[in-house]
């Protein structure tokens, strides 16, 4: 079976210095493609995971290397190193990413040049914003905007070479802790509570499993049917004699006209049905399929009700991002107690209590609790040098890792393509929990300073982390080497994306009309938070507090529930993102429907013999979406995107 762990006892393959070179080799390449799709025609491919740029590169190079394999075997790549290959450029890829350095590089100039005297931005914040980590400099500021310039003159290599630098070291401590996380819920997440990890099983049958999984006609099948919809839906783009297969949008909001029906036509009400989407369903557990779908119509449910009794008057209702942080909390509370005898025996071996057991472990359990240790005080330590109060940064750092730990979760359960943490972030929930009165002008101007890695989280290091651990496992690699390997190009793909996006803006300019002014609105909501919150302040919201502690309290109500009545199919898991499925809920629908009739009238053999037809539908989605991608760069005009 190609989706169970390899023995633990075989010989483990070493991450090679090749692997590593050919990654480091490709990192410009995959920066630039993602450059012109990120930062200036806004199709998006680290949204979603796994990053189908990745996939379609990695499969360039298996096929490339099947050729090799059979006139040059002896340099062609082993299958470890195709799924290094594959960890490596999507651990790097993410900094590239509409979620990452794109809103940063925009936040650490955007209140210096959109400052004016009605918005009065110098007086109420200009004296909060660290100099190290910002750029104010006029001449800079127009060439970033203004363009025609390069940042390898002087003048602006060297006054960016500071902000680089620190949000270099900041964002590698940031990721180094995830990793310790990592290492220590790894042993149980993996291989304890074996959990299924969707997102994995792609790359690793097109790179350990290869020439049974391209020989596979149930896969071709699968393949075929998602080419078949994007290249007609492509082709419609340029001939709309062609008919278009309504795949992606079937709104149903003609159903909803009259109230008290009205009201479920808000945060967008369609049937959308994506075949990757359907092909990751399938990979997934019947009882969290069952969950995603029914919890969806169950928020959908609150603004019918909320309309029928006048509750959606109130400012808010039904509270989805209030009820999101108390479900995330809750998550994140839930996997810790579950894991909390891995914790303990990780404690004991890393203070010499017990005897240690964690040679094959990433990294020794005693440099993960340290690493864990240092690089938190390291975090508030950076905060408190700009100003922030140390109470408020480390209330701010432990609801960013409460979230990150919940994504982690979430990506190995269920393998959710796309999450999105919109309005969840401490950003929000600290502000919603104390009030901006008391956490203070200084404190929420750090809130917008750190609001590129808390704005939607798609990109997450922390889920590709463990999915890193997870494939090194499934293929018998080196797992203290891939560690490492991840942490070093890590310091390399960091300065090397900053540069290269900067090289961009500032050839193009910002504001020339060359770059589109998606650029501009990261800035813009990070500081337009910041002028609401310090021009109209105000304490605690209890309604908030209230909605945050319903989300709480529910998700414990249904992991006990769960736990005490085994026949009870809902999962908590699927309440938590229940918010943020709208795109996937009709997917999720198809998925579960056909895999609970395959399981019950053909069993578990027909299960095995099915799901490479799954597998096909995302890699046929990701292959022509990814022709598409580069059709569209190459033509300099838009083209079908396969999702979103």
């Amino acid at each position: 079976m190609p989706y169970s762990s390899p023995n633990r006892h075989l010989t483990t393959q070493k991450i090679t210095w090749r692997t590593i070179l050919i990654s480091l080799l490709l990192l410009p390449v995959i920066y630039r493609w993602h450059i012109e799709c990120e930062a200036l025609r806004y199709t998006f491919p680290t949204l979603m995971a796994p990053f189908y740029s990745v996939v379609f590169t990695v499969l360039l190079i298996t096929l490339l290397n099947l050729i090799m394999r059979r006139w040059t075997p002896k340099f062609s790549l082993k299958d470890g190193e195709l799924i290094s290959l594959y960890v490596l450029m999507s651990i790097t890829l993410l900094f590239m990413s509409y979620d990452m350095f794109l809103p940063l590089i925009s936040i650490i100039v955007h209140a210096f040049w959109f400052a004016s005297s009605e918005n009065e931005w110098r007086n109420l914040f200009w004296h909060y914003l660290p100099d190290w980590l910002t750029i104010r400099d006029q001449a800079v500021l127009s060439a970033f905007y203004l363009g025609d310039k390069s940042i390898f003159e002087p003048l602006y290599l060297l006054t960016w070479l500071e902000p680089i630098f620190w949000w270099s070291v900041f964002t590698f401590t940031l990721v180094f802790v995830m990793q310790c996380i990592n290492v220590i819920i790894r042993k149980q997440w993996i291989e304890q509570e074996r959990l299924v990890y969707p997102i994995v099983q792609l790359p690793y049958e097109i790179t350990c499993n290869t020439t049974n999984f391209l020989r596979n006609r149930p896969m071709w099948w699968g393949f075929g049917l998602a080419a078949l919809i994007s290249l007609t839906n492509g082709l419609h783009i340029f001939f709309p004699s062609i008919p278009e297969i309504p795949n992606k949008h079937i709104s149903l909001d003609l159903l909803f006209v009259h109230k008290p029906w009205s009201v479920l036509r808000r945060d967008s009400f369609a049937i959308i049905v994506y075949p990757f989407a359907v092909g990751l369903g399938f990979l997934m557990p019947l009882d969290l399929l069952v969950s995603c779908v029914l919890f969806f119509f169950f928020y959908k449910s609150q603004y019918l009700i909320g309309s029928i009794i006048g509750l959606d008057s109130m400012p808010g209702y039904p509270y989805q991002y209030e009820q999101n942080i108390g479900a995330y909390t809750g998550i994140c509370v839930l996997a810790i107690w579950t894991t909390r005898p891995q914790i303990l025996s990780a404690f004991r071996q890393a203070i010499g209590y017990v005897k240690a057991t964690d040679r094959s472990e990433p990294m020794r359990y005693r440099t993960a609790f340290s690493g864990i240790i240092f690089g938190g005080i390291f975090l508030i330590l950076f905060a408190a040098r700009g100003g922030m109060d140390i109470w408020i940064a480390t209330l701010f750092f432990l609801a960013h890792f409460t979230i990150a730990i919940t994504l982690t979760r979430i990506r190995a359960e269920i393998g959710l393509p796309i999450h999105s943490t919109t309005f969840i972030g401490p950003h929000h929930s600290l502000v919603s929990l104390l009030g901006t009165r008391k956490i203070g002008a200084n404190n929420l101007t750090w809130f917008s300073l750190f609001f590129w890695f808390n704005r939607d989280n798609r990109s997450h290091p922390m889920p590709h982390q463990l999915e890193a651990f997870k494939l090194s496992e499934q293929a018998q690699l080196d797992l203290k080497g891939m560690s490492r390997s991840m942490l070093l190009l890590i310091v390399i793909a960091m300065p090397l994306c900053f540069l290269m996006l900067l090289d961009t803006f500032l050839k193009l300019g910002v504001d020339s009309g060359k770059i589109g002014g998606q650029i501009n609105s990261f800035g813009g909501r990070a500081y337009n938070f910041l002028h609401s919150w310090i021009t109209s302040p105000h304490p605690a919201n209890v309604a908030h507090i209230i909605a945050i502690t319903i989300g709480f309290l529910f998700t414990i109500f249904l992991a006990v529930v769960r736990k005490h009545l085994f026949w009870w199919p809902i999962h908590p898991l699927g309440y938590g993102i229940s918010f943020h499925i709208h795109m996937f809920w009709a997917a999720f629908l198809v998925s579960g429907v056909a895999k609970w009739l395959i399981l019950k009238h053909g069993g578990i053999r027909l299960y095995m013999r099915l799901v490479p037809f799954f597998i096909g539908l995302v890699l046929g989605d990701f292959m022509t979406g990814s022709f598409w991608n580069i059709l569209s760069i190459i033509l300099d005009r838009p083209t079908y995107t396969f999702y979103y």
